[in-house]
């Protein structure tokens, strides 16, 4: 008889792994680094001369267009400097205190404001519909559509002014000749000669032409949303509305504010159509910022460049801070997608 301290232990027993095994190997396992957290890789000897070479016409061009023309223009925003000869007379802020009592500004700043708001809110909802009629799948004839909306784009700025100058013209203008013909109006209208009319006929001229351009911004956003939550809520009965409302709209919303942003500040540098359309006028009552700097630059004599360099540096100041939103309003639209998991 076997006793029991000389008793072999069963072979389950025997070839069992100890308890904490498991854990040890998990201890030892090397955690790989995420893409986020893996060093970046830095050139290395003719690495590096190889990356100088590619960037340098880049750099020169930089510094060259954006860099020194700045930093110019703040120089020259001392002084009372005609844009020829020695910059001598230092006025120091002399410039910017009567640009602030300059009314002329002041409506300008007023003029480009109300242009930038006004074309952004019509641009952006109409381009936003087309946008999501485009990525529709029942839609036909979608690249002619494409195409149509697109083609104003390529169309000069100053060529589409010509274009509209002659359409509109009060006297021999083939619109107010169509309009007489078929009965809408008795005499024809120079919506060119108040303020307002001017103004308007600016707005949507701007968003004929720019256009496509906003239409295939939204299609890149709303292209990247899941075909799958479409799928879910057709099965659900949701509508259209419903469907931009509740699925396109919050998913794209960062993108949205990036479209907003954009559209806002491109707006306020609004020049070509001023000079060929209006030419600031009537009077100075379609003055805008851009149209402003041109005319104390290069168009009034005596020429005030250092003048307009000021007014140029103030107009900077204003889309600086519109801008500086962008930030604010993209990481609050971060989270609210992430909310939906996407």
């Amino acid at each position: 008889m076997v006793s029991a301290r000389t008793a072999a232990p069963p072979p389950q027993a025997a070839s069992a792994p100890m308890p904490h095994d498991d854990t040890r190997r998990n201890d030892t396992r090397r955690v790989q680094p995420t893409d986020g957290e893996r060093p970046r890789e830095r050139a290395k000897g003719w690495n590096r001369v190889w990356v100088a070479l590619f960037l340098a016409p880049f750099l020169l061009l930089y510094l060259g267009f954006t860099l020194w023309p700045l930093a110019a223009t703040v120089y020259y925003s001392f002084f009372d400097w005609s844009g020829s000869g020695p910059v001598e007379n230092f006025v120091g802020p002399g410039n910017y205190r009567s640009i602030l009592t300059d009314e002329l500004f002041w409506l300008a700043v007023a003029n480009t404001l109300i242009f930038a708001v006004l074309t952004t809110v019509i641009k952006l909802p109409l381009s936003l519909i087309a946008a999501v009629l485009f990525t529709r799948k029942w839609l036909r004839g979608k690249k002619f559509f494409r195409t149509t909306f697109f083609a104003p784009l390529i169309i000069p700025v100053a060529m589409a002014g010509l274009v509209f100058t002659y359409l509109l013209n009060p006297s021999n203008g083939a619109l107010n000749a169509l309009l007489r013909d078929i009965g809408v109006i008795d005499e024809s209208v120079d919506v060119f000669a108040s303020r307002w009319s001017a103004l308007f006929a600016l707005v949507l001229i701007s968003v004929w032409q720019v256009f496509g351009q906003y239409v295939i911004y939204w299609m890149a956003a709303i292209q990247n949303v899941p075909e799958e939550l479409y799928e879910a809520a057709e099965l659900d009965g949701a509508t259209e509305w419903q469907k931009l409302t509740r699925i396109t709209l919050p998913i794209i919303k960062p993108v949205a504010v990036v479209i907003l942003l954009l559209g806002l500040v491109n707006a306020m540098h609004v020049f070509g159509l001023v000079v060929t359309l209006t030419g600031g006028g009537p009077g100075t009552s379609t003055y805008v910022i851009s149209y402003f700097i041109y005319d104390r630059a290069f168009a009034s004599v005596p020429f005030s460049y250092g003048y307009a360099s000021a007014a140029a540096l103030l107009f900077s100041v204003i889309a600086f801070l519109i801008v500086m939103g962008q930030g604010f309003f993209v990481s609050r639209a971060q989270k609210l997608r992430k909310e939906y998991g996407v």
